[in-house]
């Protein structure tokens, strides 16, 4: 998938991002500051970066692994969809309540009211509401996903909850280092075509000391419901992947089976 050149700067509407959000923004290639200039993210250099639908675009490289690009085009075409998908196709196939689950793993996720957070694949924004009740009003919070179309989606259901939208790589993400209390990632990582990347990156937006939480897909025996455990691998490979190794700069905290056993939860502390 190529991230071609785009419209000049004149014709972007201008992202929709409050200053501090703005200040944490990096160069995914170069790690370089970016600013805004004419409404758009311009590098030291003069690059320009293009806001897309009013959502900055900082997406590196241009032209995608083969993986990333189709998962890509699925979760664009998805998303519309997802959060209905999940919840009532979801239940029927695995007989459990994902509602009740996104609020499991929020809780879990342990995260601190007042904390700058960065949630890298947010979908259609299903955990928005749960991480804004957890963090609380005066906390910020980052959403990066590299689907257009699930951001979209994020504001069009969770506009509201005031959080800045970014569509970006995982494998590269467009902030400073350290400038994050917290990341928090669920649904994703097991299908990157570099897990181990991902995670470094996930380590590195971190602050020291700060916590980094994660996971996906994963079918354990706890998980029994005869039709699920024959028809979700074949839907989703992710259910057939071993969950990558947590990353050496981090230490893991726990880890939990989620889901009823279909799905696996990490949470971890950068080390000082």
């Amino acid at each position: 998938m190529q991230f071609d050149e785009y419209s000049p700067p004149e014709k972007w509407p201008p992202p929709m991002l409050p200053d501090w959000a703005i200040s944490l923004l990096r160069c995914p290639e170069t790690g370089q500051r970016l600013e805004l200039k004419g409404g758009v993210p311009v590098r030291e250099d003069g690059k320009v970066f293009p806001c897309l639908d009013g959502i900055a675009s900082l997406v590196y490289p241009q032209t995608l692994q083969e993986a990333d690009a189709s998962w890509n085009r699925f979760y664009d075409a998805l998303a519309p969809f997802y959060d209905f998908s999940e919840r009532v196709l979801g239940r029927l196939l695995t007989g459990i309540d994902m509602v009740k689950g996104r609020a499991e793993i929020a809780a879990l996720a342990g995260l601190e009211p007042g904390s700058q957070v960065l949630e890298v694949s947010p979908g259609p924004g299903v955990f928005h509401p749960l991480l804004r009740k957890a963090l609380g009003p005066s906390s910020h919070i980052v959403a990066a996903d590299l689907s257009l179309n699930m951001l979209r989606e994020c504001r069009r259901q969770h506009g509201a909850l005031e959080i800045a939208l970014i569509q970006a790589n995982a494998l590269h993400l467009p902030f400073a280092d350290e400038a994050f209390d917290a990341l928090f990632h669920f649904g994703g990582v097991n299908l990157f075509s570099d897990p181990n990347r991902a995670l470094s990156e996930f380590v590195r937006v971190v602050r020291k000391g700060g916590r980094i939480v994660w996971g996906d897909e994963c079918m354990s025996e706890r998980f029994s419901h005869p039709i699920g455990r024959r028809v979700l691998p074949r839907m989703n490979p992710g259910f057939r992947k071993t969950p990558p190794a947590p990353p050496c700069e981090a230490d893991v905290l726990d880890r939990y089976e989620v889901y009823g056993g279909l799905g696996y939860l990490f949470v971890a502390k950068r080390r000082a």
